[in-house]
């Protein structure tokens, strides 16, 4: 008879840990798909972008010699992101994962996966106030339609590709001096009747795809007190999300505990890659 080979239960459980934390990812995303994406799996921690100021066309058969200029553009350059570890830590007692009805080691995936999610998507967001263009301020009271105007016409003389994005917290939209007061059928309201228009989105779904030009998320990770909010309005070349390594699940038996260790983490950066294409949209929850 041959000797049979086992595995901790954990170890088979490996597979549903790292399903689960990439479901997490996958769904908690908001930020990360909207801006570009840079796989920096070469040598170095520091990923930068420089940018190559325009030439301009003369008009004679006479041509001046241009020099290839990389530091007196409109741009900062180069951009700089700077990449480091973001992880999480679940020390599993065996005893608790035996005792539990439900599999606690998806549970921890889950949990690790959560939390990758929001440590990145905070990170990203804290982006938004470095756009140097800002729509609103720390004292305006309510969004008006002149700051979404502005907002497109400045990301379009600045030559951003669409789509545009508008990625402003909950309460920056749904509030009585949010976006959605913009149409709502009052007399400075923007189109707010008829089929087939933002107003009648916002009436019968309480939401909108499309606002103004710009793709409309909510995400509640942007910092928001009553003084001071700021979302983005921005196409993708505004933010880089640079990715070393993506996420890695591993898990450490320790004896001594009657436990497993399971540890998530992924290396990446961020930062802001081309300033013009965004601008802050930063307004109070409420006046």
């Amino acid at each position: 008879m041959g000797s049979s080979t086992t595995t901790t239960t954990l170890t088979e459980c490996i597979p549903t840990i790292v399903a689960s934390a990439l479901l997490e990812l996958d769904e908690g995303n908001v930020v990360a798909p909207l801006v570009t994406d840079v796989d920096f799996t070469g040598a170095g921690i520091i990923h930068q972008t420089p940018f190559i100021k325009k030439l301009t066309a003369e008009t004679d058969d006479s041509l001046d010699a241009q020099a290839l200029d990389s530091t007196t553009n409109l741009e900062t350059s180069p951009s700089a992101a700077t990449v480091g570890v973001h992880g999480s830590y679940v020390c599993l007692k065996d005893i608790a994962n035996l005792g539990s009805v439900d599999d606690m080691a998806a549970v921890a995936g889950q949990l690790i996966g959560q939390s990758l999610v929001v440590r990145k998507d905070l990170d990203l967001v804290t982006l938004f106030t470095s756009f140097s263009t800002n729509q609103g301020s720390s004292t305006t009271a309510n969004m008006a339609p002149a700051d979404l105007y502005d907002a497109y016409g400045s990301l379009r003389e600045y030559f951003a590709p669409l789509p545009y994005h508008l990625v402003l917290h909950p309460q920056q939209i749904w509030n009585s001096y949010g976006l959605i007061v913009l149409f709502d059928n009052s007399s400075d309201a923007i189109q707010s009747q008829g089929l087939g228009t933002v107003g009648e989105d916002f009436a019968r779904y309480g939401y909108a795809g499309m606002v103004m030009g710009f793709n409309l998320w909510a995400d509640a990770n942007i910092s928001l007190d009553t003084a001071n909010g700021s979302g983005a309005a921005f196409s993708r070349g505004a933010i880089k999300n640079v990715r070393k390594r993506d996420l890695q699940i591993e898990i450490e038996r320790d004896s001594v505990e009657v436990a497993d260790k399971i540890v998530g983490n992924e290396i990446r950066g961020e930062a802001i890659l081309r300033n013009l294409h965004g601008n802050e949209m930063q307004f109070p929850s409420f006046s």
